[in-house]
């Protein structure tokens, strides 16, 4: 398709030329372009690519912790002795709960998981990816900060109605 004015080939559903700014076919007559950028499919890649970020955060995270919190809860090796008893007798409270480490790692392994498979179903367009997202926000808003943060902009790009309809237009089945 040609501009009538200046000539210069437009797509169909350009309603105006990007040359002379005239007007090519009316709105309501130009056909949808196969593709649209809408509000989700702008942010959907960038949802899935976070996701897979905070999975990976939430285990370094742990990795981080994981030494003191052993000591913790485990007794901490030390020329003070080991497992808590130290030459005074000092015991730390928490020794008795050998089973709460083991406990919060799987947890947050289950949690790393299941944020990672929420991103890459964002980022293949899984039909089942915008569920799993929202719950997986749901989760997150506890979360001080990042978890939080990612929650609300989770919740923000694809809780609403109209961007079910959005993200069911682009989801591969």
């Amino acid at each position: 398709m040609y501009c009538s004015a200046c000539g210069l080939e437009v797509d169909a559903y350009q309603p105006y030329c990007p040359r002379c700014g005239r007007q090519v076919t009316p709105i309501a007559t130009a056909p949808a372009p196969p593709w649209v950028w809408t509000r989700v499919h702008r942010h959907v890649h960038t949802l899935g690519i976070l996701w897979v970020v905070y999975a990976g955060y939430v285990l370094l995270m742990w990795l981080v912790a994981l030494p003191f919190l052993a000591g913790m809860f485990h007794g901490w090796p030390g020329p003070w002795g080991f497992h808590g008893h130290g030459m005074y007798g000092f015991r730390f409270p928490f020794e008795n709960l050998p089973w709460f480490v083991p406990l919060i790692t799987v947890v947050l392994t289950i949690r790393a998981i299941l944020s990672a498979v929420a991103g890459v179903a964002l980022l293949r367009r899984a039909s089942w990816g915008r569920v799993m997202a929202i719950v997986m926000a749901v989760l997150a808003l506890i979360h001080p900060i990042l978890g939080t943060a990612l929650g609300v902009y989770t919740l923000w790009v694809l809780a609403p109605g109209l961007s079910g309809q959005e993200y069911e237009q682009m989801a591969v089945s």
